[in-house]
């Protein structure tokens, strides 16, 4: 059981490390935002470097950010989650619901996302699809990896919330505590 909650740690701190990291890309998102508006406002554009070029590339961006902050938000329980059959039940139910809908619906929906998320972005990369604009940007594929390897890092943060609960619902009293997952833990 130490075990299952030293390799969880391990890929929650992997996690928020990827996240973190990726998370520098907003400010380069926002320094973007702000000069395509600019740009935009006072009519001057770069050569090679249109409008057209910044918004794909905002776009591009936001995939990252999102796509690689899935699972740092899922192990952190701060995605969006409407538990109102749930908020008088016991941090044990709370887990077993969590334990049950992760086998059920979060692993499937993770493993046939990145089945054909790669698809996706395997044939992207093979026809060498760009944007559909004449002055839009190349590679179409690199933001449609970004999708597959953020559901890959959803898929890690469902493991280890899975490995956590095993310890809370199956392991000994004085491991609980620290295999606790916030969305089962009393508010």
């Amino acid at each position: 059981m130490e075990r299952l909650l030293a390799v969880s740690n391990l890929i929650d701190a992997v996690l928020t490390r990827i996240a973190t990291a990726v998370g520098w890309l907003f400010l380069v998102l926002t320094a973007i935002v702000i000069f395509d508006v600019l740009t935009r406002k006072f009519g001057f554009q770069l050569p090679g470097m249109g409008s057209t070029r910044l918004q794909e590339l905002e776009w591009h961006l936001h995939t990252a950010i999102f796509c690689f902050w899935l699972g740092m938000g899922y192990i952190r329980n701060s995605h969006v989650r409407i538990d109102i059959a749930l908020t008088a039940a016991s941090p044990r139910t709370k887990a077993w619901v969590e334990f049950v809908c992760c086998i059920l619906f979060a692993l499937p929906y993770c493993l046939l996302a990145i089945y054909f998320s790669a698809d996706f972005t395997w044939i992207s990369l093979v026809d060498n699809e760009g944007s559909p604009s004449a002055n839009g940007l190349p590679w179409r594929w690199i933001p449609k990896s970004f999708i597959f390897f953020g559901l890959i890092l959803l898929l890690l943060a469902v493991v280890s919330v899975l490995m956590r609960l095993v310890v809370y619902l199956y392991g000994p009293e004085r491991l609980r505590e620290r295999a606790a997952i916030p969305s089962i833990q009393s508010v």
